[in-house]
């Protein structure tokens, strides 16, 4: 089934634009980039034509005065995120924004009672993949038993002294960067919320986390383990232990788009035994799953979906990871009520 193509517009012109989400909105029949504003209108015109984009703009504003865009991808630091997302929810766009939404899960009181036909969501790439949706799928069939651990490990060498990411005010960090990835990951696994954390983050001389190792208390046994660097070399790893099984996935976070995608299961209650098997998804882009999905949700078909009520949540474990690293100790997930 085909849709009208969703017509986008992009706020900055960032490598995650560049490299990764206007490709994918290229290749996908569902979507169709149309603007693309950057501070540097010479430079906005440079990325809009090596993607064949008619419009390009000196200011956001201006993009968001566009008529012909119905969604906006926001691209900007971590700092922006919230304040474009309240300025493009205002001119009646749809938004997808990178991750992380905010910084806390309070900056997002400021995107309260935006219109409930607009489409919002941050942009975790990882969950449209096909391979994640059967993993989430085959725990929550309990044909395993209950899932009991989550673990990860995420991390990659920053080289750049100027990226943003170096940069405390702007969202600076590696929990910020990668463990709002970990966490999501274990909220979705899960499927539900997490009480408390434990945390330690050691921080380099600009204040921002470099390695961070946390612990979520998902309740009767069951927690998430991961740590997140920006000071060591490549790592994504996923893991799930269940009563009756051990599940992995190789390549988790950035999996390949030219050969099979695979998850492990391992049966076997032995360790000196394996009964492994394993199950192959076909190569894909998950930017190119992700804007087509949100494209789908936009035109009211059923595709996943994870609004604002998603984002909140991650941001509620993510105060936690900090709060805990300040105080030594566990530290609350907030509810919302009713949660």
């Amino acid at each position: 089934m085909t849709i009208e193509a969703v017509r986008w517009g992009i706020l900055g012109a960032a490598r995650i634009a560049e490299g990764a989400v206007l490709p994918g909105m290229v290749k996908s029949p569902d979507c169709a980039p149309v603007a693309l504003a950057a501070r540097d209108e010479t430079r906005a015109r440079v990325m809009a034509d090596r993607f064949g984009i008619a419009r390009a703009y000196g200011s956001y504003d201006a993009l968001l005065a566009d008529p012909e865009v119905e969604a906006v991808y926001v691209a900007l630091p971590n700092h922006l995120h919230v304040e474009w997302v309240a300025k493009a929810a205002a001119a009646g766009k749809h938004v997808l924004v990178e991750k992380p939404i905010a910084l806390t899960r309070a900056d997002l009181a400021a995107l309260d009672g935006l219109d409930p036909e607009l489409k919002v969501a941050e942009a975790f790439m990882v969950r449209h993949q096909p391979r994640w949706q059967a993993l989430r799928a085959k725990i929550a069939s309990g044909d395993h038993g209950a899932p009991r651990t989550v673990s990860s490990l995420l991390s990659f060498m920053m080289t750049n002294a100027d990226d943003f990411r170096a940069r405390p005010e702007w969202g600076g960090g590696a929990v910020y960067d990668l463990g709002c990835y970990t966490a999501m990951a274990a909220r979705f696994l899960f499927g539900r919320e997490p009480e408390r954390a434990l945390a330690t983050c050691e921080r380099d001389a600009r204040g921002i986390d470099m390695f961070s190792s946390v612990i979520l208390d998902f309740g009767g046994g069951a927690h998430a383990i991961f740590a997140v660097s920006l000071a060591q070399a490549s790592a994504q790893t996923l893991q799930v232990v269940c009563e009756r099984a051990f599940i992995e996935l190789p390549k988790a976070y950035v999996p390949s788009r030219t050969e099979p995608n695979l998850i492990h299961v391992d049966l076997s209650a032995d360790h000196a035994k394996s009964d492994l098997t394993t199950l192959s998804f076909d190569a894909l882009d998950q930017y190119e799953a992700e804007v087509t999905n949100f494209a789908r949700a936009v035109r009211g078909e059923e595709a996943p979906f994870y609004g604002l009520d998603d984002a909140r949540a991650n941001m509620a474990c993510v105060d936690a990871i900090f709060a805990s690293a300040a105080s030594g100790t566990w530290a609350s997930v907030y509810r919302s009520p009713g949660a």
